[in-house]
């Protein structure tokens, strides 16, 4: 039986992959019979309760005004920290909060950062290093959180017990990159939420109104406007397109707004008003799952990632989807998607007209989609997240 410590931080407004992850598998821990106790800690101390996704799915403005003394406190000295590229234990504002933790009550328990980085704490320690792009991939991030991040994930590897990673091309990195024994490092595949599945158009078209869309009726990329997401090459595509096919099926950009993003979104904006593309913006975590049934083709041209949680999200609705031959991604779709060159905006273009005027394709890419994504779930990453857990613990 496992005492384990889960730090759930991440799971605040904007939800994001770190964020879903973590709360999707605290909620497995949760009910998994070889948790003699889960411990869920935010801030200086313990959660009783996990966050409903209600009550982190709101408004910036609500969610601040939720926000406990302490949860701000802690935001706004890690927003400094950061901003001065300050060292590890600094940045993170975890000093005060270790003593809590390495306390005699919680000895021996196993600590499970989820979000790259540990305190310190007595005993074993687990982390989760979801991708390793500010190390392998700096020019995607801004250099202050290149210097800010890195001795977080050195510090971390330096101390932890073991390292738990999203992927297999995750765990690869992490063995070649940081040198971490191999038989320290396990792989834990994330899943898609249940709230992404198939849905008919009469229970996808009110949600869709508001935002001028139809079932069937865009293509859609989501993630945070960055970059590395490569959003580039889709609107190249888009822009060689027939114009009956881009105005039947505008492109739909949903994401929170990321760093080195000024460019792209002045971009975004004007080509809003030429009829084909829609910026949709951050979507809240209820109405994102319809948003994604709802398109007729997903689009995920990124150039790097840690796993890729929205394709198979999109592949769970049954939504054809398509993604780059980059990193993880050809791990996470198999057979079940086409993988191709990031930047060739010809073979995005081709692929796109090929899916939307052929229906049988886009059926057989739906039905390979849904098999796919069945193979993932959040029980078979919680039951590795357990056995990490044991082999750190040494049971």
């Amino acid at each position: 039986m496992l005492r384990t410590i889960l730090n759930i931080e991440p799971v605040i407004y904007p939800l994001t992959g770190i964020g879903r992850y973590t709360y999707e598998l605290a909620r497995a821990l949760m009910e998994h019979e070889d948790m003699e106790e889960l411990i869920m800690w935010r801030g200086f101390g313990r959660v009783p309760v996990l966050p409903s996704l209600e009550s982190i799915t709101v408004s910036p403005e609500s969610a601040a005004s939720r926000a406990g003394f302490v949860e701000k406190a802690i935001a706004a000295a890690r927003r400094r920290a950061v901003k001065n590229h300050l060292a590890v234990r600094t940045v993170l504002g975890l000093k005060k909060m270790l003593g809590a933790v390495s306390s005699a009550r919680f000895k021996g328990a196993v600590y499970h950062g989820p979000n790259f980085c540990l305190p310190l704490h007595d005993g074993p320690k687990v982390v989760t290093f979801h991708d390793l792009s500010v190390l392998v991939v700096p020019q995607y991030h801004p250099d202050s959180r290149v210097r800010a991040m890195e001795p977080v994930l050195k510090e971390a590897a330096g101390r932890t017990d073991l390292i738990i990673t999203i992927s297999e091309y995750g765990r690869r990195e992490v063995i070649d990159v940081l040198g971490f024994p191999p038989e320290k490092v396990l792989t834990t595949h994330l899943a898609a939420s249940d709230s992404f599945q198939p849905l008919d158009d009469e229970i996808l078209a009110p949600s869709l109104k508001p935002l001028g869309l139809r079932p069937g009726g865009y293509t859609l990329f989501t993630g945070t406007l960055e970059p590395r997401k490569n959003i580039e090459v889709l609107l190249k595509a888009y822009e060689g397109l027939p114009d009956r096919l881009r105005r039947r099926f505008p492109l739909v950009v949903a994401g929170h707004e990321g760093w080195k993003s000024e460019e792209l979104h002045q971009r975004l904006d004007k080509l809003s008003g030429c009829g084909w593309l829609i910026k949709a913006g951050y979507i809240d975590s209820s109405v994102l799952p319809r948003l994604m049934a709802g398109a007729a083709i997903f689009l995920f041209p990124s150039m790097y990632e840690g796993f890729g949680l929205p394709p198979l999200e999109a592949m769970q609705c049954g939504v054809p989807t398509i993604v780059s031959d980059r990193a993880s991604l050809p791990e996470v779709v198999g057979q079940a998607a086409p993988c191709l060159p990031p930047l060739d905006a010809d073979m995005w273009r081709e692929w796109i007209m090929r899916v939307l005027e052929d229906q049988a394709l886009a059926r057989r890419m739906s039905d390979d989609g849904l098999a796919r994504a069945a193979e993932f779930s959040w029980r078979r990453c919680a039951d590795r997240t357990v056995a990490a857990y044991r082999l750190a613990a040494g049971l």
